[in-house]
């Protein structure tokens, strides 16, 4: 099978890179979603190069090279801050309604000290922009605006008000989950993703989270386990976490377990997909 899925995503790749009506872009988002960061980099700097005025090619970009920081050490972060930034920056000034490129700009600022371009004073103005456009999406906003500064009641109060204001939107509903794992706050986590997948199983982001709130309490282990086997069986959105970040923390739920041949196979796994995947990479050493 997994010959197969992978034959198939290449035999993509070649038809995408000669029909006539393929883009760059369009070769880039498939690369994206089949978590191959080096294509998919590859296409959408040719995309940007080609149409400087795209913004969507600016934000996929931007996606791409935030990923690869992700993924990589210390020095490779801090190249590629700069890009990032900038085609975040880029997208947001190209398509000023655009919601998402927006709220992808304030998570920078909001990460990013000042001398890498970011800063509360920016992500506050992103907040703002945010809100004049969409009310309830402001909150979330300045509810991570109240995470940054440290201000944690006064970021749950916000986030769970923009939850319950808007509980068909999965991506509000897993901004409180995520910030709830960054307290350790375990039981509101799992009771809002059980609820958020009773409501909506096709999330896959949702799945995602269930099991790394599994690995990160090292509780509820087989839920943990389905949940990734879920997130891998289901199509892959742009704004899915990465799948080789997904084998990798399966890894770490193997061990937990004290599975260690298992363990090996999924970091083996996330390192056939992102060959520069450092946590796999520091993990797979660990056992040997």
């Amino acid at each position: 099978m997994k010959i197969f899925r992978a034959a198939l995503i290449a035999f993509a790749f070649l038809y995408l890179d000669t029909a006539a009506a393929a883009d760059a872009r369009t070769l880039g988002e498939a690369a994206l979603r089949a978590g191959q960061l080096e294509n998919a980099a590859e296409y959408l700097e040719r995309a940007v190069t080609e149409s400087p005025n795209d913004a969507a090619a600016h934000h996929l970009l931007a996606e791409v090279y935030l990923r690869q920081a992700n993924s990589s050490g210390m020095i490779t972060k801090m190249r590629l801050a700069g890009r990032i930034r900038e085609h975040h920056e880029r997208a947001a000034a190209l398509a000023p309604d655009e919601i998402e490129y927006r709220e992808s700009l304030l998570e920078y600022y909001a990460l990013a000290p000042a001398a890498m371009g970011g800063g509360l004073n920016k992500a506050r103005a992103e907040a703002a922009e945010i809100a004049k456009r969409d009310r309830v999406r402001g909150l979330a906003a300045y509810g991570r605006l109240a995470r940054a500064a440290g201000d944690v009641e006064a970021a749950l109060s916000k986030y769970r008000q923009a939850a319950e204001e808007r509980p068909e939107d999965p991506r509000i509903a897993l901004r409180l989950i995520i910030y709830l794992q960054e307290l350790k706050r375990w039981p509101e986590a799992f009771t809002r993703l059980d609820a958020l997948l009773a409501r909506d199983q096709s999330v896959g982001s949702a799945w995602y989270q269930l099991g790394r709130t599994a690995v990160l309490s090292n509780t509820r282990h087989a839920d943990g386990e389905a949940a990734f086997r879920r997130f891998f069986s289901m199509p892959r959105e742009i704004d899915d976490p990465p799948v080789a970040a997904a084998h990798w923390r399966l890894g770490m739920l193997h061990e937990q377990q004290g599975r260690k041949q298992d363990a090996r196979k999924e970091y083996q796994r996330a390192l056939q997909i992102d060959p520069g995947h450092a946590e796999a990479k520091t993990a797979l050493r660990k056992l040997d």
